[in-house]
């Protein structure tokens, strides 16, 4: 599917909204804060509207409507667009001790905060790890041994054309991600208790919490309040009205807004030509993740098998049976449960453990030298429309989506 044929959509939420992690209240489950929409949720939405439009009973054939996101974005005042995504996992905040300068010591200078970046590389001779065979360590060498640095809070969601840079080895400023990124989500805290009929007052043991993803403008330190604020982005091959829905738990209300085909920010859903040259001139790609994915083996896509010779990963991913990649190595968050209700079952959803948005996966080309550019462009652009995840029901549901850059493997 190619991203003519999607249409684009901000959801405004105009109230704090609620998405559980499934985990039951109790006195042991400890408390649930608030979570990211999972991309079921978001599709769920969207089948239910084109449903009502259309007129339709709840059937199985709504399962087919493929969807794409949610992702954050910044709305500025102009309703201009800022499309973010999770923060990579090959990224690290850490403080440093600048250079000392005229014979300062260390208690006269100001630590610093510094993007360190991790890459997929060979250990030295003198140390080893159990990793897979054909896996390489994800990590950095650069000044660790003179100034290690201590890690550091920073943004957990980045614009998404920073992180398209970073993907493609550029350095970033963290000034940049600072200006527009976000640090963290927002918290709305609800206290809900009992009342006893027979004295109404609260029942012992009958108080708990729910917490909602609060996204309208914020309190500033100033005392302003900020200019912008943030909505989800989603595509669909549906074409959707503009109206009211209910999105997440408690019915709290939201706006679907749709969004012109030339000014919606979906370029995360369009291929560069020049990425593309890049690939196949480097030999390999790495996989950013912009939604969770849900893979057979937990962090290992179930489309990759061990290659009898050398134990190496290697397969053919969604949508590409021509296109023969060799995992090199992998960088994650850890995991998410995913869960929920099934609708058609009148049941729990069994839980499930997803890989984190922001996990990137290496990846190198097999005989990149017999691949031509014309017959590696089709291919490719299916990793810009097609979800990663192993089962074709968890792709329509937008779980796995990744942005492509290239990566060039190591030697050794």
């Amino acid at each position: 599917m190619s991203d003519s044929d999607l249409f684009h959509y901000q959801l405004e939420a105009l109230a704090p909204l609620v998405f559980r992690s499934g985990k039951p209240f109790g006195v042991n489950a400890g408390a649930d804060g608030a979570a990211f929409p999972l991309p079921s949720s978001l599709a769920g939405l969207l089948r239910s509207l084109w449903a009502e439009q259309q007129g339709q009973a709840f059937s199985p054939e709504l399962n087919q409507i493929t969807s794409y996101g949610p992702l954050l974005a910044w709305r500025e005042q102009d309703n201009t667009l800022i499309p973010l995504a999770p923060a990579p996992a090959d990224a690290q905040y850490v403080t440093v001790q600048p250079d000392k300068k005229n014979g300062q010591t260390d208690a006269q200078q100001t630590p610093k905060v510094i993007i360190r970046r991790r890459c997929p590389q060979p250990l030295p001779n003198t140390m080893g790890c159990d990793l897979a065979a054909g896996l390489l360590p994800v990590w950095s060498s650069e000044d660790l041994e003179q100034n290690p640095g201590k890690p550091a809070p920073g943004p957990q969601y980045w614009p998404l054309a920073e992180l398209a840079r970073w993907s493609q080895g550029e350095n970033i400023c963290l000034d940049a991600l600072n200006a527009n990124g976000l640090i963290t989500l927002t918290d709305s805290v609800r206290t809900h208790v009992a009342i006893a009929p027979d004295s109404q007052a609260a029942a012992d043991g009958q108080l708990f919490q729910t917490a909602g993803l609060d996204l309208a403008p914020q309190r500033q330190a100033d005392g302003s309040w900020a200019t912008r604020e943030l909505v989800w982005l989603a595509s669909t091959p549906k074409p959707l009205a503009s109206r009211l829905a209910t999105f997440g738990g408690e019915r709290r209300l939201s706006r679907l807004h749709p969004l012109d085909a030339h000014a919606a920010p979906a370029h995360w859903l369009r291929p560069c030509e020049d990425q593309i040259a890049n690939i196949l001139a480097q030999g390999g790609l790495r996989l950013t993740l912009l939604t969770p994915a849900l893979f057979a083996n937990g962090h290992l896509p179930g489309w990759l098998s061990a290659n009898p010779a050398d134990g190496s990963l290697s397969g053919q991913p969604p949508g590409c049976s021509n296109l023969r990649l060799t995992l090199r190595a992998v960088a994650s968050h850890g995991w998410q449960a995913v869960s929920g209700w099934d609708l058609a079952e009148q049941k729990p959803r069994a839980a499930r453990k997803a890989l984190k948005a922001g996990a990137v996966l290496w990846f190198a080309l097999d005989n990149p030298a017999q691949l031509s550019a014309e017959a590696l462009r089709p291919l490719l652009r299916q990793l810009w429309t097609q979800p990663l995840s192993d089962r074709s029901q968890d792709q329509r549901d937008g779980f796995g989506l990744a942005l492509p850059a290239a990566w060039t493997p190591p030697s050794a």
